[in-house]
């Protein structure tokens, strides 16, 4: 009985930033709340760290983290730069121009994206803000299978300001 509480209160701890909201049609969708946006990951995704300063989760084909920062106060022009900085300093090798993202698609979010590779994975690398609280900055990585392009864009696609 000890082992299954300590395990309850283990899970609880680790799983404090971010609480499952629904799972539907094969995603699941999360909150963080301390951020203000909710996304969506597929339903076999293993959440492997789920921190105020870091989300991470995978499936054998696909690898997803979110980096929060405070107070960067980011402007649109200078999400561009800034990203380009992230994914360089980061070992991505850019493959392409920065794609600037509709805020509409984007769920009213500001976005720019970037794809490149490292150690021979696809990597996006994306840098949404809610223009209500530029303060909060969201850095996303995705490592993926090339064949799961479409799975990217929608987990990319997904991101929604609360």
């Amino acid at each position: 009985m000890k082992a299954l509480i300590s395990l309850s209160v283990l899970l609880l701890i680790l799983a404090s930033p971010f609480i499952s909201a629904a799972q539907d049609d094969g995603w699941v969708t999360y909150e963080w709340k301390e951020y203000s946006t909710e996304f969506k990951i597929p339903s076999d995704f293993e959440v492997t760290t789920s921190t105020a300063e870091k989300f991470s989760a995978t499936n054998s084909a696909i690898l997803m983290s979110i980096y929060p920062r405070s107070e960067e106060y980011l402007t649109w022009d200078e999400m561009e730069e800034a990203l380009k900085t992230w994914t360089t300093d980061n070992g991505v090798t850019v493959s392409g121009d920065i794609v600037e993202l509709d805020e509409e698609k984007m769920n009213g979010y500001w976005g720019v994206l970037l794809e490149g590779t490292k150690s021979d994975y696809n990597v996006g690398t994306m840098l949404i803000v809610d223009p209500d609280f530029p303060e909060i900055s969201l850095y996303i990585w995705v490592a993926y299978d090339s064949d799961q392009v479409d799975t990217v864009l929608e987990m990319l696609m997904s991101f929604t300001p609360m």
